[in-house]
């Protein structure tokens, strides 16, 4: 569907509503980066670290003993807030600086959790942990928040070099 004055072979979008449900034409922004499948597997690892660390706190509010256990609404706002600027910087930003975002946050909440949850003599040592029927379910996502805080580090490297395997491999003239 072609809207008035605006020839096909521009390539020229008016915005019109009428073009909306033909697509035909791609959007070109200055600052529009193609959604990559690195970027888009770093952005399930930031939602999954999200679901499992809001979770986590309401695990931890069952472990630990009085006063201790209740769930701050305002860690899971500061929590929410944090996944959600990585989340905007990895639609946003150019692969390299979507990369050192998540690269930062990602080590950020690695050296957090790794104090917290194994350095540190407290409660919420998984190593001290009390007893009790919550305790393997916290011992776990303690573990699988480790591991996606991996997986994210790895990701938000490979975003920082900026090169897929295609690109690397030398072409030969056939």
């Amino acid at each position: 569907m072609r809207s008035p004055g605006k020839s096909r072979q521009s390539g020229a979008w008016t915005g019109h509503p009428r073009e909306w449900a033909t697509c035909s034409v791609p959007v070109k922004e200055e600052n529009h980066h193609p959604m990559t499948r690195r970027r888009m597997l770093t952005l399930l690892v930031v939602v999954a670290h999200w679901m499992v660390a809001v979770g986590h706190l309401f695990l931890a509010a069952e472990v630990l003993p009085a006063p201790n256990n209740h769930v701050s609404w305002l860690a899971i706002t500061l929590i929410t807030f944090g996944h959600l600027a990585v989340s905007i910087a990895l639609w946003m930003l150019s692969d390299k600086l979507a990369g050192l975002v998540s690269l930062i946050f990602f080590l950020a909440a690695s050296s957090a959790d790794l104090y917290e949850h194994f350095l540190h003599a407290s409660a919420n040592n998984v190593f001290m942990v009390a007893p009790g029927d919550w305790t393997p379910r916290f011992d776990a996502s303690v573990f699988v928040l480790l591991a996606l805080e991996i997986a994210g580090c790895l990701l938000g490297i490979l975003l920082l070099g900026g090169r897929t395997r295609n690109n690397s491999q030398p072409k030969f003239a056939g």
